[in-house]
């Protein structure tokens, strides 16, 4: 990246990526400003201030600590430097609509034998199924999370070609790969839920997000010090010492690629920098930022994609606890096929 010395950047987006993205280009050389069309840093991750409460608008769960110390040890920093963590026992509570309950946790032992006291030999397969997680996560990670793969010859690089086999068994649906092995119903809901915040189905989500149970039970659930907000305040700060500089309320209007750069219009002027990063919506960049010649995809191609489904949402403040509830807790239906059919075969 040292063609990017002393040239400038323009990054479209304050959310993690973009915050990200910022450092690894300044760190690197670069003069960089990040705009942010909110009023506050974020993206996703912006959090809301209301009559003494204090919301997470977005994520509301610290997952994955790996990627972030593998982050913040790039620049010679760890987590730890910029905020603090609590590791969430239980990491929430499970309603079914029965009005059966049951708590996640982080103890091996303790989700063993919850499993098994719904299935006889359930517990020794949720081991199983926590190893193969595990492996496959590993495989993940290391040869195209963390891999620059955009060239079809580097699918032929021997570690791709060693986990060419795990790989051709997770292109089933996250339904058949839980099936494999658990039987009662509330189990397989169990390991199936995170795909909501995917934006999926069971059926229509391939079993490689079967890595998140090893991110859930094995890598375990964190919450920050003072919110999300705390990382991404973490981040911009880790930002601003490697040079970065940033400007909210300026929403990107247009892009505009020139011979010598690139013109970035705002709804607060316009930027003229070398180089254009954009962690905005792929869909919004191409339809309502980029000139057609410059699309690589056509009004007919977004127009026939499925895209994740939205969700209501309702920022509640409540003073003190609230019984059975935890800090976290999921409501699973009964009709849990129904449930995602309607959502995604029949949207009303």
């Amino acid at each position: 990246m040292t063609e990017l010395a002393e040239s400038t950047v323009t990054v479209v987006g304050g959310g993690f990526g973009g915050l990200s993205a910022a450092c690894y280009l300044a760190d690197a050389g670069a003069d960089v400003r990040v705009l942010e069309k909110n009023d506050q840093l974020g993206g996703r991750a912006s959090r809301l201030h209301a009559e003494g409460f204090r919301f997470d608008m977005g994520p509301s769960w610290y997952m994955m600590p790996d990627v972030f110390e593998r982050f913040f040890g790039h620049f010679g920093r760890e987590p730890g430097d910029y905020y603090r963590l609590d590791q969430l026992d239980p990491h929430y509570r499970i309603f079914f609509k029965d009005g059966d309950q049951c708590d996640a946790r982080g103890d091996p032992a303790y989700m063993r034998d919850l499993f098994e006291s719904y299935e006889a030999g359930a517990g020794a397969a949720f081991d199983e199924y926590l190893a193969t997680s595990e492996n496959h996560y590993e495989t993940a990670m290391e040869n195209f999370v963390y891999e620059d793969r955009s060239r079809l010859r580097d699918y032929v690089d021997p570690d791709v070609v060693r986990a060419a086999p795990v790989g051709l068994k997770l292109l089933g649906s996250m339904q058949g790969h839980v099936e494999k092995y658990f039987e009662h119903p509330k189990l397989q809901q169990i390991m199936q839920y995170t795909l909501v915040f995917l934006g999926g189905a069971p059926t229509n989500t391939p079993a490689l997000y079967n890595i998140m149970s090893h991110v859930d039970f094995n890598l375990g659930v964190y919450y920050p010090e003072g919110g999300m907000g705390g990382v991404v305040d973490g981040v911009a700060e880790l930002g601003s010492e490697l040079g970065v500089t940033y400007e909210t309320d300026r929403e990107v209007t247009e892009l505009t690629r020139r011979r010598d750069g690139f013109l970035v219009d705002t709804v607060g002027g316009t930027y003229e920098p070398d180089y254009v990063v954009c962690n905005a919506d792929y869909a919004h960049v191409e339809r309502d930022l980029l000139p057609d010649h410059e699309r690589q995809y056509d009004d007919d191609y977004w127009e026939g994609r499925t895209y994740a489904p939205s969700a209501f949402l309702i920022y509640m403040g409540v003073e003190g606890e609230v019984d059975p509830l935890a800090h976290h807790t999921l409501v699973l239906p009964t009709d849990w096929d129904e449930h995602f059919e309607q959502i995604f075969e029949d949207p009303a």
